[in-house]
């Protein structure tokens, strides 16, 4: 029988409480053992203590260590030192000296040769207020009251054979960070008051500084576990005395070891001693030893929230981590786990991992840098000193030296840490090749020939990373961030040349601002002269036109005035235009991460032409692909990356994801739905751009369901109500038409609504339509309340036949798949309907042509086609058709739904699968293919490329004709009539 865990939940809720209530705590143990679905023979040979089976090293105590499992050391608070056995004098570590000290026995237990001998995967212990349980594989440890044991049943699930799921098989030391830091703030927010602004901009700096004193310790800046051993061995095991002892290391943190010289020579002059120049001088060892940070990281103090032994404790396993494991994008996966989720979902932050930021600031510099270091290395090191080979070396560094790096929506600062990281390798690379130049007669290195001594710095500086974010804490965040990432790489310097610029004290970097990116000026941020190279990277918040706050939209207000298309944009698209103006008519260049909405649909048209207007153009796009990152919950959308620049690009590149394998396209121009081609932008019309048979939405029940009916609803319907079964008809939403599922509704189009109404069974549900209806916010559903009887609105034919669209469809199929009905057969608005339309108008939209129009033009559902009979529809450019022609089209059109047909049993789901549709079907669609193209022109097209090209052509060659007929309407109604 599988492990249920869902009882075992339920059960030691009920165990713990249990225990608590009636003092249950000998026989604890033995109880929670069964809900594993331990053995009953192991369990009673548990209690006998069979050394056999529990080889817990003090069972006398009470301790039951059962081989591989658990070892449970329970730990009484009136326990006596004369209660010890004196035969296990040799073990007295193991042994509880300070009763209130769980964690001390915890580390005994952990460091007993018994753990290891009998590969004991869990320690738990507890005086059934609090329990520790150490997981000895993930080194991890949970701290909760006893009475919350159920609630992180989770972390035991081990003990029966259920192992804790790995979120990051790549990085896991990047998410056991996340979570302790995130317990430890969840601690810090129980025990402590955080109300104002100021109390959370305060516990935001206090984290950031506990960050850094975590991997400095790690890393070289502090010694090898100073912080960690000097916050154990100095501060009480209670926590009383936890943040005085952070407050004085955070003074210290920011003590110069010497005074400045203006204070020393007035001290000269007073004749104080040469110590009093030491403002350390009289502090405790313990704290004068650590170093001067500066950096602006410890400057101003701020209250340190109350700690008692549990968030101590907690503090202390943070602490107790290699931090030096710890990845750059650490700090996005920390920042998620730290602060609160429903301020998460406001800012509308997403997590970016190190491959997505690679596909941003590759295109974007990385790869022009990297190809002229590889044309420089190529040249030959014989003639050096003709080809200038130093020369052209330093002269890139010099380039990298002025490059700034612009994240508007930085976050956490993970653009900016792997964009620096990035350029501090190509450092890397040429200070490696010019050393290779400058080898001694006898070949040997020579460090000293390249000035590498201590006095060298990189020409990276951070003073060249500039970013903004809306929320203080990433904002501190990314700071540290960057600090760090100058002391990893200066590390990585070390390595290969044996010396670094020193880490500490830090410098002010001092252009991470805490603002609202879209009401700041970005050139007082980061300052444009025209000249400099400036890149502009991130990954701003998507924000849809229905889930935007009364912020968000004065956000867009400040950006965009008072446009009327404003409210059906993303709230993404600010940033692009802001963006777009910051780089008109200068070097610098754009590249951001967005929703695949702005590059579909009717945005498309908003937005990129106000771009392109500016002089900007699409310089390389990465297609469609979906969203993956380093947060503990992925955000499940669809993206783009758009490169925008204003200066010449020879080559533009576009980046298609390929069964799962992605692919670059060079191209002499980027349209702006990301595919090779034009500027143009197709924009919705009401009204077809040529003549044809109008499209309009299916009928709009706005029922709450209650004129539906399921077929068990429907015969039972008709059963007691013989004379309704005139009013139900089938009907069809997307789901049915393409499943080929029932499902019926109440047709009262005709009907007389005082009649039905003195029959019960249907007054029934129209009193429900009417009610749902009353409740409304909209003010015409309310209205029309008065009519529960009809759909909301009615849109079906009353006579003939209708072409049927749905309106959401999957985008693994090469054809939207369209049908014929009866007026019998009602569509709702999950489809697109023309009424009375023709063999020859279902022919064309089914044709390749059209299908790849829509593709082009049309919205998208997460990556599923959103059909729109005023952005696809109507603006698609219909071919020119004899009658004859017309009738070929119709003939192969008829030729589809007959071989439709041949397939019984068969859902047009089924039948439109690229991995099912049948051999018969996909020729009968090609020959249709074929016959329309040529419609087009004579020799068809050779891929999609081609045949877009056209269609945009054809497009563009529509609207220049209607805009013709309108001057020429607009001039006849202005001629002024002669006297």
């Amino acid at each position: 029988m599988s492990f249920n865990q869902t009882q075992f939940f339920e059960s030691l809720e009920k165990l713990t409480n249990q225990v608590i209530k009636d003092n249950l705590i000998d026989t604890f143990i033995y109880d929670f053992l069964a809900l594993l679905d331990i053995s009953k023979a192991t369990i009673t040979s548990l209690r006998n203590n069979d050394s056999r089976t529990n080889v817990a090293i003090h069972p006398e105590l009470g301790e039951v260590a059962n081989k591989h499992r658990l070892y449970f050391k329970p730990i009484s608070t009136d326990a006596k030192p004369e209660t010890i056995n004196p035969k296990h004098s040799e073990q007295q570590d193991t042994k509880l000296q300070d009763t209130d000290d769980l964690a001390k026995v915890l580390a005994n237990i952990k460091s007993s040769p018994v753990i290891a001998k009998h590969k004991i995967r869990m320690i738990m212990v507890t005086d059934f207020e609090t329990v520790l349980v150490y997981d000895t594989k993930f080194n991890d440890t949970l701290d909760c009251d006893f009475t919350d044991l159920y609630k992180n049943y989770h972390f035991l699930l081990p003990l029966a054979g259920l192992e804790r799921a790995q979120e990051f098989t790549e990085h896991p030391a990047d998410v056991q960070a996340s979570e302790k830091m995130g317990r430890l703030f969840d601690h810090i927010r129980k025990y402590n008051e955080f109300d104002t602004p100021d109390d959370i901009h305060a516990l935001n700096i206090f984290f950031t500084r506990l960050l850094f004193c975590f991997f400095a310790e790690d890393t070289g800046i502090f010694k090898p576990k100073q912080f960690h051993d000097t916050l154990e061995s100095c501060t009480l095991t209670d926590g009383s005395d936890t943040d005085t002892f952070l407050y004085e290391l955070f003074s210290v943190l920011d003590m110069p070891e010497t005074k400045p010289s203006h204070q020393s020579s007035q001290s000269s002059q007073s004749s104080q001693s040469t110590q009093s120049d030491n403002p350390r001088a009289n502090l405790p060892a313990h704290l004068s030893a650590f170093p001067y940070v500066n950096g602006s990281l410890f400057k101003y103090q701020f209250a340190i929230p109350y700690f008692n032994a549990r968030t101590r404790r907690i503090l202390l396993d943070c602490a107790q981590m290699n931090w030096a494991q710890i990845n750059p994008d650490i700090f996005g996966s920390m920042f998620q786990a730290v602060i609160e989720p429903e301020q998460r979902g406001n800012l509308g932050q997403h997590y970016t991992s190190v491959s997505n930021i690679m596909k941003v600031i590759e295109p974007l510099f990385l790869q022009a840098l990297r190809q002229e270091l590889a044309t420089l290395l190529a040249l030959s090191d014989d003639n050096r000193h003709k080809n200038n080979k130093i020369e052209r070396l330093d002269a890139l560094l010099e380039r990298i030296s002025r490059i700034k790096v612009f994240d508007p929506a930085c976050g956490s600062g993970n653009f900016l840490i792997i964009a620096y990281k990035e350029l501090r390798e190509l450092e890397l690379e040429i200070l490696k090749a010019k050393q290779a130049l400058l080898k001694t007669g006898q070949g040997s290195m020579d460090n000293s020939v390249l000035t590498l001594d201590f006095g060298y710095d990189s020409v990276v500086s951070l003073d060249n990373f500039y970013g903004i974010d809306i929320d203080d804490f990433p904002s501190q965040i990314a700071r540290l961030s960057l600090w760090l990432a100058e002391h990893q790489m200066n590390i990585k310097f070390r390595e290969v040349f044996g010396v670094a610029p020193p880490t500490l004290p830090l410098k002010d970097s001092g252009h991470i601002i805490n603002a609202n990116s879209l009401r700041i000026d970005w050139q007082e941020v980061c300052p444009n002269n025209g000249d400099d190279e400036i890149y502009i990277v991130g990954n701003p918040p998507f924000g849809g036109t229905t889930n935007r706050d009364d912020e968000q939209a004065k956000d867009m207000n400040k950006v965009f005035g008072t446009s009327k298309t404003l409210k059906y944009l993303d709230y993404v698209t600010s940033w692009f235009w802001k963006g777009a103006q910051y780089i008109a008519n200068s070097n610098a260049r754009l590249a951001l991460v967005s929703t695949n909405s702005i590059a579909q649909g009717e945005q498309v048209a908003m937005l990129f032409p106000n771009i392109f207007d500016l002089g900007v153009h699409i310089s390389f796009a990465y297609q469609t692909f979906p969203w993956k990152n380093n947060a503990k919950h992925n955000a499940g959308v669809h993206v783009v990356i758009i490169g925008l620049s204003a200066t010449p690009t020879m080559q533009k590149t576009i980046y298609k994801l390929v069964d799962k394998i992605w692919h670059r396209q060079v191209v002499e121009n980027i349209s702006p739905y990301l595919v090779s081609g034009s500027n143009t932008a197709v924009v919705a019309t009401n009204t077809p751009l040529q003549p044809r048979t109008k499209m309009v939405f299916g009928n709009k029940p706005t029922d709450g369901g209650y004129l539906f009916l399921t077929l068990e609803e429907k015969n039972d319907l008709i059963t007691k109500q013989p004379y309704v079964q005139q009013y139900i008809r089938p009907v069809l939403g997307a789901r049915e038409f393409l499943h080929n599922e029932q499902r019926w509704c109440l047709w009262f189009a005709n009907a007389n609504l005082q009649e039905l109404e003195k029959l019960p069974y249907i007054k029934e549900r129209l009193d429900s339509v009417r009610q749902m209806r009353l409740a409304s916010k909209a003010k015409s559903t309310r209205e029309y309340s008065k009519y529960p009887h009809l759909f909301r609105q009615i849109a079906q034919p009353k006579s003939g036949e209708y072409i049927i669209v749905p309106r959401v469809s999957s985008e693994r199929r090469q054809y939207v798949p369209i049908g014929f009905f009866e007026c019998e057969t009602i569509a709702t608005d999950a489809n697109q309907i023309i009424p009375n339309g023709t063999l020859y108008e279902f022919g064309i939209l089914t044709s390749l042509a059209h299908n790849d129009w829509m593709r082009l033009v049309a919205g998208r559902l997460k990556s599923d086609y959103r059909y729109s009979g005023t952005i696809v529809y109507n603006t698609f450019p219909f071919p020119e058709a004899s009658e004859q022609q017309k009738a070929d089209i119709e003939a192969l059109a008829e030729e589809i739904l007959l071989t439709r047909a041949d397939h019984v049993g068969k859902t047009l789901a089924e039948l439109y699968d690229p991995d099912k549709m049948p051999a018969d079907l996909k020729q009968a669609h090609a020959s249709l293919d074929d016959a329309v193209d040529k419609l087009y022109r004579p020799q068809g097209f050779k891929n999609t490329e081609e045949r877009l090209a056209h269609l945009l052509a054809r497009y563009e060659d529509l609207i220049k004709a209607e805009e013709q007929q309108k001057l020429a309407k607009k001039a006849k109604k202005t001629k002024k009539v002669p006297k």
